[in-house]
């Protein structure tokens, strides 16, 4: 079988040859470039054996897309470079956010690596495009990776934000339009970070979350047929939430190494309350490395993170993968050690 035979069949619930595998990693010498980044996307999916693609859009492209001043790395173990000014930085910018235009700049940069990637893979692998959900994108126009300037936001000016929240689920959708109408990408990476307890209450998610995360999934329901969930966090994570978000897949941190293991949320925990496809099994920041980059202890490391996914789930419909981007300051040959266990370990009965 194909990837995309692969996992469609899991979707479907049709007989498959055994689990998928894959990983995404930043790549911030060439993620500005479309030539360059389609030919290194295709060198490390080929290299390290991955079911799917999943774009790795820079991570600063919200604020690109309004005109942020941002000073790209320079250092090839981070991704992330300095903003030296957001796109809005007071109560008055938030109000004056425009819906994006579909000939923004950073949108046919996107859109063009997406499509490429689409052609040269031609329905063998499925490609997936990384779209952040309206608060997570309203919160990358504000500050990086952080919610200290959203949540005195959502409860301090709830009126603003709501408008805000709708120009970015309207901006979202003219990326949309492109994506799946051009590119034609097979899904989605939809990436939250309010799906959490340890950063927002129930009650502000229900608020200003989930209509415009789910109008947004509404939006290309019939237009694609891989899309990812991806519940960002190591603990407190809100699957009650993540169940009723109308995708094929989830995404999420299984394992994290210091964290009681009541505020994780397993494999088996999450298999109980779905029966969708799973993508999980390292954790992104500690299972890569080895004091004396012992092969053979890293490779039976991930046997056993995979085989408990497998024992977990009770089948074999997940991928193996990491919890989030893959680290960027570890030799790419251990990512390729998830593909072995898997070819070894992946075949089984369960169907």
């Amino acid at each position: 079988m194909n990837s995309t035979q692969r996992l469609k069949a899991m979707i479907n619930h049709e007989p498959f040859d055994r689990c998928g595998v894959a990983g995404w990693v930043h790549m911030p010498f060439v993620d500005h470039n479309v030539t360059d980044m389609v030919r290194a996307t295709i060198h490390v999916t080929e290299y390290c054996g991955w079911d799917f693609i999943k774009v790795m859009s820079t991570g600063h492209f919200p604020p690109e897309m309004y005109g942020g001043d941002i000073t790209l790395s320079k250092d090839p173990t981070h991704w992330y470079g300095k903003i030296n000014r957001y796109p809005i930085t007071n109560l008055a910018e938030l109000k004056a956010l425009k819906v994006l235009e579909k000939d923004n700049p950073v949108i046919e940069r996107e859109v063009a690596i997406a499509k490429a990637l689409k052609q040269h893979y031609d329905g063998n692998k499925p490609v997936i495009a990384t779209v952040f959900t309206p608060l997570t994108f309203l919160q990358e126009l504000m500050s990086r990776g952080t919610n200290d300037k959203i949540l005195p936001l959502l409860k301090e000016h709830p009126e603003e934000m709501h408008r805000a929240l709708r120009v970015v689920t309207d901006s979202l959708k003219v990326y949309l339009d492109r994506l799946c109408d051009e590119a034609h990408v097979d899904g989605i990476f939809y990436a939250h970070q309010y799906i959490t307890r340890k950063v927002i209450t129930p009650e502000l998610f229900d608020e200003f979350c989930t209509p415009y995360d789910t109008e947004l999934l509404d939006y290309i329901k019939e237009r694609t047929w891989f899309n990812v969930l991806h519940v960002h966090g190591e603990s407190q994570l809100m699957f009650d939430k993540a169940m009723l978000y109308d995708v094929q897949a989830y995404s999420w941190e299984n394992c994290v190494p210091g964290i009681p293991e009541e505020d994780i949320t397993s494999v088996a925990e999450v298999r109980a309350m779905t029966d969708k496809v799973l993508i999980t099994g390292l954790a992104r920041h500690y299972d890569y490395y080895n004091d004396d980059n012992n092969r053979d202890e890293l490779k039976e490391f991930f046997r056993k993170r995979l085989l408990t996914v497998i024992n977990q789930s009770g089948d074999n419909r997940v991928v193996f993968a990491p919890g989030c981007a893959l680290p960027m300051d570890v030799d790419r040959y251990v990512f390729t050690l998830m593909d072995e266990v898997v070819r070894e370990e992946g075949y089984n009965d369960v169907k």
